[in-house]
């Protein structure tokens, strides 16, 4: 592939995160007297709950109900959600044909009765200041808002999401030059808010109660029925660490729906995407086969140029989208390359062999590759 066409391509990275405006506190919260319910779906969750709950403990706007829904665990996770104060719920017998989360925050809706609805994951935690910035941010313009946490990575092993971190944020197509001028092509699942009205208007959870990844058909739901819908980024507000289980965690975590949701959001925003992935892949691997060939080349420099120029642009979007390890930017190859194993074995278990796992369950993808409801 021509160097020029690669440089375009990889150009399309700066388009696809031109801009990505965070929530801020304005003052509007304390002032509109609502009831503000935090739910949070929770299943074998004990290790990594303790740090929302306590950031709920220190916020300068505390909600009305902080509601956990156990989702059947096996752990202490109810025990420790009751030990930071949080209501604790149990999300009963799940329906066939549900998931573990729509069901756990369905039925969180249902046992919770405030005005305006957050519902976070139990893997996130907020800055001192974050419930109270979602809340403003939200009741500028209302409908959904949807917020992708600052992902703080620890361990070696997590430096390999790097990738899945930048898809996630790039084909939501909500950071372009044009912002909220063009709708999104979904929501983002850690973090949403809304009112309760415009929830149950939708359907909630219970219209998307087949699917493995619930935030992009959920968003779309929104859209239809005409309501605005708001994607914006966490850093300094909300963040989480993703599988701190290890890396098969991170490994099954990763492939339960990625391969789906690569192909849900907009077409075009996959085509973009598609075309900055083949750019990164075209030149990593032929600045290795032209250091092999001829490494002393003017070629070679003009390869080398230019894959500089990529680690760049990845050390540009890790540092707004996460804490990444100092060595991921320059050899941006060594994630990438597992981000398109993982994709592949995605792919496979989402429509060839139909089924994927997650948290011990063994979810059907068969009617979740029918499209969107």
């Amino acid at each position: 592939m021509p160097l020029v066409v690669i440089g375009l391509m990889l150009g399309i990275g700066f388009f696809l995160l031109w801009h990505m405006p965070r929530p801020k506190v304005t003052g509007n919260a304390a002032k509109m007297g609502l009831r503000v319910d935090v739910i949070i779906p929770a299943r074998n969750e004990a290790h990594r709950i303790a740090p929302l709950l306590e950031s709920l403990r220190l916020q300068t706007f505390y909600p009305q109900n902080v509601l956990v829904v156990d989702d059947g665990s096996t752990d202490d996770t109810a025990a420790i959600a009751r030990r930071f104060g949080a209501n604790v719920a149990s999300a009963g017998p799940r329906p066939e044909g549900w998931n573990g989360k729509t069901w756990a925050c369905w039925q969180g809706v249902q046992k919770s009765d405030g005005d305006l609805l957050v519902f976070l994951d139990a893997d996130t935690w907020l800055a001192p200041d974050g419930l109270e910035a979602l809340v403003d941010t939200y009741l500028q313009q209302g409908g959904l808002l949807a917020v992708q946490p600052y992902h703080v990575t620890q361990r070696f092993y997590e430096q390999f999401s790097a990738f899945f971190n930048i898809v996630l944020m790039a084909s939501i197509n909500a950071f372009t030059p044009f912002g909220d001028r063009l709708a999104p092509g979904g929501a983002f699942g850690p973090c949403m808010v809304c009112s309760r009205a415009d929830y149950l208007r939708v359907g909630g959870h219970r219209a998307v109660r087949t699917k493995v990844i619930e935030d992009i058909p959920l968003g779309k739901r929104f859209l239809r029925e005409g309501l605005l819908v708001r994607c914006r980024a966490g850093r300094g507000i909300l963040s989480f660490r993703m599988y701190p289980g290890g890396f098969g965690e991170m490994l099954e975590g990763w492939s339960k729906g990625f391969g789906y949701g690569a192909l849900a959001v907009r077409p075009w925003a996959t085509i973009l995407v598609s075309a900055w992935i083949t750019a990164c892949f075209s030149i990593s691997v032929s600045l290795l086969k032209q250091a092999l060939n001829d490494p002393l080349s003017a070629e070679m420099l003009a390869r080398l140029a230019l894959y500089l120029v990529g680690a760049g642009q990845v050390f540009w979007m890790l540092r707004r989208i996460g804490r990444f390890q100092a060595w991921v930017a320059p050899l941006f190859f060594v994630p990438l390359f597992f981000f398109g194993l993982v994709m592949l074995r995605s792919s496979i278990m989402t429509y060839v062999l139909g089924r994927v796992r997650w948290k011990g369950y063994e979810i059907s993808t068969n009617h979740h590759t029918r499209g969107a409801p």
